[in-house]
């Protein structure tokens, strides 16, 4: 009796799945733009300068904001847009304004370590020779110029990910 039981039970749950899967899916619908602009048009591009990573407005656009390498100034309205309200916008303007915190620690143990290289090499030709003092010196200028890539590492993601955000904007 129980064999009987067993394939009809079988047959329906394999039914009930099939027919399951076939229903249709919800498809998510893209959040609202906040303007008539096109992607190639308005959206955000990184393009590296010789001082930084430049921000670009579409594909051949101005240069609306730069990730200085040495003295980074705040590009998070720039990244935030026009509209403030528009989804994206704040995260934007937060993963700006950690990019530049970011590159500004970064920009100090860069500049501290070029300085306190540049005295230990100057020095060291001044005297022909480098002393105890230069050598050490010198190695704190490289550790801090080492120190220093990561941060400059994670301000480029923290930009990357300000750009996306600002850039969801004009998904259609």
């Amino acid at each position: 009796m129980r064999r009987s039981l067993l394939l009809p039970c079988i047959a329906v749950s394999l039914a009930a799945g099939r027919a399951a899967n076939a229903q249709p899916r919800a498809v998510p619908r893209p959040p609202p733009t906040d303007s008539a602009c096109t992607y190639s048009e308005c959206a955000l591009g990184i393009v590296p300068t010789w001082n930084g990573l430049a921000v670009v407005r579409g594909n051949n656009g101005p240069r609306v904001a730069n990730l200085h390498f040495f003295w980074p100034r705040q590009i998070a309205p720039a990244l935030r847009g026009p509209d403030g309200a528009v989804p994206g916008a704040d995260s934007a303007a937060a993963h700006a304004r950690r990019a530049v915190s970011l590159r500004r620690v970064g920009a100090a143990l860069t500049d501290v370590g070029v300085l306190a290289a540049g005295v230990a090499v100057a020095r060291s030709v001044q005297r022909g020779r480098a002393r105890r003092t230069e050598q050490v010196l010198g190695g704190a200028g490289i550790g801090a110029l080492l120190i220093s890539v990561p941060f400059q590492f994670a301000a480029d993601g923290a930009l990357s990910r300000a750009v996306w955000w600002h850039n969801v904007r004009y998904v259609r």
